[in-house]
């Protein structure tokens, strides 16, 4: 099979695609698994057709088509797609949104895409009108597309303030920006060297804290131990390259640095209900 581009994890750097001030990508996703992991920019899906796992504050929402979900800036979480699906997705990144919205740290932003009550409906409708023409625009590419996707993102930019932010206290801000201070080192250093043996007091001295306190400090503020959050990243290198290389499932733990290959059976068959065999054979 051919080798695919390789997903980036973990921490992303707020993207953009060319032309535009945002990143804003339509794709169809034969099967997808994204470790934990978090960006300053506030992202959107929007669901076309098939159906997406999203896990954040510890719990799962499940995603299909004509759904709209948001994650906030700086918010751990994973996704998965076993069979798929059809999406866009938009990150607008921190400095654009701060440009625009100079009082944006002073909110949260989100919503309950799966809510019943009639004016929240209405606000989402309106929001997933807003990304449908701007998915019209970006594939039409009309005269004058720029300005009129443009016009769009500001509309997106007025409803997300005006009907999706919710004011934090200045002390809780205090604490997001130490959170963060101290989450960059480990999620960065996690991320070039997943694939190596990594001990918790070797972690824990690159984030200058006590082991014990290191534990409880990134539970806390990514939802799952350290442990599994490396393993998480470990898997999701695993799962990508059983879908889109030949490797064997021993050339592939041996690259990717899963020493435990009954813990990684175990994490494969919790997260995706069938073994790595069964899953490369599905995809043959």
């Amino acid at each position: 099979m051919e080798d695919k581009h390789q997903i980036n994890l973990i921490y992303e750097n707020d993207r953009i695609t060319d032309g535009f001030d945002i990143f804003f990508w339509v794709f169809n996703d034969a099967s997808s698994f994204v470790a934990t992991h978090w960006h300053t920019a506030i992202e959107m899906m929007y669901i076309i057709d098939g159906e997406v796992d999203v896990m954040m504050n510890n719990q799962t929402i499940i995603l299909g088509p004509d759904d709209v979900f948001l994650i906030d800036s700086k918010v751990a979480h994973s996704t998965k797609s076993l069979n798929g699906n059809h999406a866009i997705l938009l990150q607008l990144p921190y400095p654009f949104l701060k440009k625009y919205i100079p009082d944006i740290d002073k909110y949260n932003f989100g919503f309950d895409c799966h809510t019943k009550h009639p004016i929240l409906q209405t606000k989402l409708t309106k929001l997933k009108e807003v990304i449908h023409q701007m998915h019209i625009v970006y594939e039409v590419n009309p005269k004058g597309g720029l300005l009129r996707f443009n016009s769009l993102l500001f509309e997106m930019l007025y409803l997300l303030y005006h009907s999706f932010a919710r004011p934090v206290e200045t002390a809780q801000i205090k604490r997001d920006i130490k959170k963060i201070q101290r989450l960059e080192p480990i999620l960065q250093y996690s991320n070039d060297h997943y694939n190596e043996p990594i001990s918790l007091s070797q972690i824990a001295g690159i984030a200058c804290l006590q082991e014990e306190y290191f534990c409880h400090f990134f539970k806390k503020n990514m939802g799952v131990t350290y442990l599994q959050y490396l393993n998480e990243i470990r898997l999701s290198h695993i799962y990508h390259d059983l879908t889109f290389t030949d490797y064997s499932l021993k050339q592939l733990l041996e690259m990717h640095g899963f020493t435990n290959y009954k813990l990684f059976r175990k994490m494969f068959y919790e997260q995706f209900h069938m073994t790595p065999g069964e899953y490369r054979a599905s995809k043959t």
